[in-house]
């Protein structure tokens, strides 16, 4: 098979973190979504399980894909304790992550991509179910959220 042309992708050779944005839904109708402050860090993991079909005579494992799954989306805060995004409480329209966790309220994601020409957008449903605050000599507080999916994410 002949090598393509061009290795480089006719959008663009890459795209920066910076600028990216992570917009959690406040639940109202219609819904608000607020930028979560501070956020250094994003993993969105897209897998597909599999089921083990191979057979007595089969030489090499054969599987077959069956559920799709974000896994745990995880992403890193430079961490604010009265920040409106960041904190166990609600402030005006705004849910703390911490408050979510503890609430294990179901809340609408909304990943926000740096390519300004098409601004890419996924969007999708977890529940914020790690909060796991660090703090280090000589550094600052980080928190590292995990989030869970419900649900499949959709690309805008």
């Amino acid at each position: 098979m002949p090598a393509p042309a061009s290795q480089t992708s006719g959008v663009g050779a890459g795209l920066s973190f910076t600028g990216f944005q992570l917009q959690a839904g406040n639940g109202s109708s219609p819904e608000t979504f607020t930028t979560i402050c501070n956020v250094s860090d994003f993993t969105m993991p897209l897998k597909a399980e599999t089921a083990d079909v191979t057979n007595a005579g089969d030489l090499w494992r054969r599987r077959i894909s069956t559920l799709l799954d974000m896994g745990t989306i995880k992403f890193k805060i430079f961490y604010m304790p009265k920040e409106a995004t960041h904190q166990n409480s609600t402030s005006g329209v705004i849910r703390g992550l911490r408050l979510l966790m503890i609430n294990q309220t179901l809340v609408n994601f909304k990943a926000i991509y740096p390519d300004q020409a098409v601004a890419s957008t996924d969007y999708f449903a977890a529940y914020v179910t790690g909060f796991n605050e660090t703090g280090k000599v000589g550094d600052v507080f980080t928190a590292d959220i995990e989030l869970s999916n419900n649900g499949a994410p959709t690309l805008q």
